[in-house]
């Protein structure tokens, strides 16, 4: 892999990864018309790792107010119950992710190598921003959220394990269609979303590791970490003001372009 397809993916990684667009779809479709026909198992575990640490620093807040509350810390009254609250719904969405997570992951080599059902799954993820955008339902926060709204959102994060099915975009349409409102929408998805992705990284790096594909230039993965990270950050500060002005099914026009086209151009190749 050269530097210049590391830095392409890297600052795909950042910006798909918390726009509702589908990160793990791009990387499919990117690296295979890069021409790169193996899928680069490890450094999308180390793009992933560089985006989590993103969602770390951006939601130090809450993050903190949970720690605080189970370690308890000199906070108010209000704040540890908010913080223990907070952590119980993160809890209940994860058990059915991790559920679907490891169902699904039985079939994930041949999922990040299918083009077409990429493709397909893009237009569908254009179709949840859709609906999830434009519902009106939309009033509750955090504090009135119950286990099943978590266990829902829970489970649209675990579907979101299919490459072109967006995770940010099937959590928050899941939130708002729930009627949670924008905001806390936004940030139960990525607070949710932490466990799910340390999980992910450490099964999938625990496999990497044991085949020892390790790489043999460094830079050009230096080069897409740090792209990734920085691009990552900006595009997780678009998408809380993209969402919080009730502009989150615009981007289903964009899945549903990509998607259409790179199935156009899948089908036009020869299916290869």
């Amino acid at each position: 892999m050269s530097t210049f397809q590391a830095l392409i993916l890297g600052l795909l990684q950042g910006v798909t990864e918390f726009l509702p667009v589908s990160s793990s779809g791009h990387l499919v479709i990117m690296q295979h018309y890069l021409g790169l026909r193996q899928p680069l198992v490890l450094f999308d575990i180390v793009l992933h790792a560089a985006t989590l640490i993103v969602v770390l620093i951006y939601f130090r807040g809450d993050l903190g107010s949970i720690i605080g509350s189970l370690m308890k810390l000199k906070l108010n009254h209000s704040e540890q119950i908010l913080g223990r609250k907070i952590f119980y719904l993160i809890m209940v969405g994860t058990i059915p992710t991790v559920i679907l997570g490891l169902i699904l992951r039985v079939w994930a080599d041949l999922l990040c190598t299918r083009v077409g059902l990429t493709s397909a799954m893009l237009i569908i993820t254009g179709i949840i921003l859709r609906v999830g955008g434009k519902t009106k339902r939309t009033g509750r926060g955090i504090k009135e959220m119950g286990l099943m709204d978590a266990f829902l959102i829970g489970v649209m994060q675990g579907i979101a394990i299919v490459p072109g099915i967006s995770r940010s975009g099937t959590t928050i349409s899941a939130g708002l269609l729930r009627g949670i409102n924008k905001e806390s929408s936004f940030r139960y998805s990525f607070l949710l979303s932490i466990p799910a992705i340390l999980g992910a990284l450490t099964l999938s790096l625990k496999d990497v590791l044991t085949e020892k594909n390790l790489p043999s230039q460094p830079f050009p993965w230096i080069v897409g970490v740090l792209s990734a990270f920085t691009v990552g950050y900006l595009s997780l500060v678009f998408l809380r003001k993209t969402v919080v002005k009730g502009k989150l099914s615009f981007f289903a026009y964009y899945c549903w372009i990509l998607g259409i086209g790179s199935l156009i151009l899948w089908i036009g190749s020869g299916r290869t």
